[in-house]
């Protein structure tokens, strides 16, 4: 099978390729913690420069991936007809794997970045492409939600302003009575991101809702070696901060 050639250089290519790269490495070094399969499928199917992701830590990827998805089937559980969405989602293909056909998805991303994820990951059936910048808030109602939503807002509100991402959660709230979302960034700001994750006292304001921390590594991970799982661990409870809440 010829193989997608994709060497382009800008910078939300590269940015996307990362985490797919990471993940898809995950899989394929700890197959038994059954993450990033379908990652492993397409990169299978890629050839392109992965030099700089693998300067990355392919565990923190994982990591992010099992939480979301461990919520998002919380979520399931109780509101089983509930819709998906990916916000800001790249290449991410961790709602593919909670709920059931009866769920529909949506994925929300800037149009450069749908553009590559259409040619890479063409949607399935009950799946929508929104491009949109999230900033803009419009692309919320384009988004049917009659039996709940969950929002999986994996790694984006550290690229945005600690006010645009507080805005963001607090629309999500108005719109969305009842939503579950899980949410993640680092504690301190880095220089790679825009802001570090804002204060739990302002996210529970944006959100009014229940707010909970996520500090147990999932038991996806369980089969990493007991060093790898101590150092996610310390990175759990000092320099990333994990959430899951739900909107009353």
């Amino acid at each position: 099978m010829s193989k997608i050639e994709f060497f382009e250089t800008d910078g939300a290519a590269r940015t996307l390729l990362i985490p797919l790269w990471c993940r898809a490495e995950f899989a394929r070094r700890y197959p038994a913690s059954g993450l990033g399969a379908e990652d492993a499928r397409l990169l299978r199917s890629l050839r392109a420069d992965f030099s700089a992701a693998r300067l990355a830590d392919c565990r923190l990827y994982a990591l992010r991936e099992a939480l979301m998805l461990s919520a998002a089937r919380r979520y399931l559980a109780e509101r089983p007809g509930a819709s998906l969405v990916d916000l800001g989602c790249g290449l991410d293909t961790l709602l593919r794997s909670a709920g059931g056909e009866e769920n529909p998805r949506y994925y929300v991303d800037l149009p450069e970045a749908l553009s590559l994820r259409s040619r890479l990951l063409p949607p399935r059936e009950g799946e929508r492409y929104i491009a949109a910048d999230v900033r803009g808030l419009d692309f919320l109602r384009e988004i049917s939600a009659g039996d709940g939503a969950f929002f999986a807002l994996s790694g984006l509100l550290c690229h945005l302003e600690r006010e645009e991402g507080l805005r963001l959660l607090a629309e999500i709230r108005s719109a969305f009575p009842g939503a579950g979302l899980a949410f993640d960034g680092p504690a301190l700001r880095a220089r790679e991101y825009v802001s570090a994750l804002p204060p739990e006292r302002e996210l529970r304001a944006a959100l009014g809702g229940k707010i909970r921390r996520m500090t147990r590594l999932p038991a996806e991970l369980q089969s990493l070696p007991a060093a790898g799982r101590a150092r996610l661990a310390l990175l759990m409870r000092t320099t990333l901060r994990f959430y899951e809440a739900r909107i009353d």
